[in-house]
């Protein structure tokens, strides 16, 4: 794995969190393009309401992926957790790297390590996240986190008009 600066993770700011960078991401095809987020268009007062919910949550646990750049804590993705289920202590968790220049280096791959260690100090037993059969870095960081392919579903996504499997992951922390 290639060395990594600092990364943490921090609840969003509504106010200082919620940029055109951000909706940048949100609306570029290629950050998106292994995401169901690719089928609308972003507005800025879209992200503050999803944010907001999910900061209200009590079952989903948004996250910013904050990386050291000249010094400051620059926002570079999200991660979430959940929705959960308490009764069943599960989760699901999905993940999105906005800022292309930082795709490669191991944040995403870190930042999971971080959501577990949240999962498990929520008192977590399983986590579980599906990714699009091509969305070969997504396999990777969750093959690298211990997670194990516990199903596949063909042809269940449409994806430049062919089908292709959605690929479920698993994990017991």
């Amino acid at each position: 794995m290639k060395k990594v600066k600092s990364m943490i993770l921090k609840k969003l700011d509504l106010k200082s969190d919620i940029t055109k960078k951000y909706q940048d991401w949100m609306n570029d095809l290629e950050v998106t393009k292994f995401t169901e987020q690719k089928y609308k268009k972003h507005t800025l007062k879209d992200i503050r309401n999803f944010v907001r919910e999910k900061n209200n949550s009590k079952n989903e646990f948004l996250y910013g992926i904050f990386v050291k750049i000249n010094n400051l804590n620059t926002h570079v993705g999200n991660i979430k957790l959940g929705p959960i289920k308490w009764k069943h202590k599960t989760a699901d968790i999905s993940y999105l790297l906005g800022e292309k220049k930082m795709w490669g280096k191991g944040y995403v791959t870190l930042a999971i390590k971080e959501i577990i260690k949240i999962a498990k100090n929520k008192k977590l037993k399983k986590l579980k996240a599906a990714t699009y059969e091509m969305n070969i870095g997504s396999k990777k960081v969750l093959i690298k986190n211990g997670f194990k392919v516990e199903g596949v579903l063909k042809s269940a996504i449409i994806f430049k008009k062919r089908r292709y499997a959605s690929y479920i992951f698993g994990k017991k922390i």
